[in-house]
């Protein structure tokens, strides 16, 4: 009998440069390891939470980690016992949407039918464990209703400015009733003002985590980024074989950087929905304040102490960058 994660794969997004965190962690540590690598809080690094995180309702072997090659020392330390041909290494950093076409290339070779979930390598999580069953239960809408990709919205506890938002829109009729809603609109780091009306108006926060088909994802790519698309398509030919770093390295050279948040979603609200997430602690650490604040609360000796550790999160010193 099949079940809803027969089919899903992961990307785990671990190719940035993570500028906004760059001078904390050079301050504080004394490192230029990008934030994906560091140990900011317990004893992994945000990549090896996200990978154990995902791993809850994704084999390791169906869960793909894109990295850059100028941090494949950093990769290494933290991907040294990934399944063989899980770690897609690409030349240089072009922005998201590169980062997600090709290991979404990758996946779609291998499985065609393949339901795809987006992950990024930087966030922070306390209800791990309800945070997933979120992406399971979007992989089970996308599983019947295909034409649609579906984003997690997290309920907020706050106007915050540096977030991006989703207006959600009339409700979307499946078994999760009225949690899951069209996308009418986004809004990236609003002003104080809009970020407080959105937040009156139950508006959640963009977590850019993302559930759909494969080829839902690569036709939005044909259409919306038509360039980066035909030029990604070359690669076909060596995908997985030893050509494939060379060819890349080519590619590469000429590749537009292309934002996928801006290029695709932005531009692709009559597929999309969303799912509101309720009970989650999330924080997208690209903030050094909310860094501090989050490990002052969260670290050992916190009332959350108890309840991280429930979750998977180790909170002894760990290793720092």
């Amino acid at each position: 009998m099949h079940t809803t994660t027969d089919r899903l794969w992961g990307i785990i997004l671990a190719g940035g440069e993570g500028r906004r965190l760059q001078r904390f962690i050079r301050l504080h540590w004394g490192s230029k390891r990008p934030k994906q690598y560091c140990t900011l809080i317990g004893g992994q690094s945000m990549l090896r939470h996200t990978l154990a995180r995902a791993e809850r309702i994704i084999p390791p072997e169906r869960l793909l980690t894109i990295v850059t090659r100028r941090h494949l020392g950093y990769a290494r330390e933290e991907l040294y016992d990934r399944p063989p041909a899980t770690v897609i290494i690409q030349p240089c950093n072009r922005e998201t949407g590169p980062g997600i076409l090709l290991p979404l290339l990758h996946i779609h070779q291998r499985d065609p039918d393949a339901i795809v979930a987006l992950l990024p390598s930087d966030h922070f999580i306390v209800e791990e464990e309800r945070f997933m069953a979120a992406v399971e239960g979007a992989a089970s809408f996308v599983t019947s209703s295909s034409r649609y990709l579906v984003l997690l919205g997290v309920e907020p506890d706050r106007p915050e400015t540096e977030y991006g938002w989703i207006e959600a829109g009339d409700g979307l009729e499946h078994h999760w009733g009225g949690d899951l809603y069209r996308v009418k609109s986004f809004w990236e780091k609003p002003h104080v003002k809009t970020a407080k009306a959105l937040y009156r108006n139950g508006c959640l926060w963009n977590t850019l985590v993302l559930v759909g088909r494969a080829w839902m994802l690569m036709m939005l790519f044909q259409t919306l980024t038509p360039e980066l698309y035909v030029r990604l398509q070359r690669i076909r030919p060596v995908l997985g074989g030893r050509g494939e770093a060379e060819a890349l390295k080519d590619i590469y050279r000429w590749l537009p950087s292309v934002n996928f948040s801006r290029a695709i979603l932005a531009r692709s609200a009559h597929c999309l929905g969303v799912l509101r997430v309720k009970g989650v602690y999330w924080s997208d650490w690209g903030n050094p304040e909310q860094v501090r604040m989050d490990v002052a609360r969260f670290a050992p000796g916190s009332d959350h102490e108890t309840s991280l550790s429930g979750n998977g999160l180790s909170l002894s010193a760990g290793r720092r960058p």
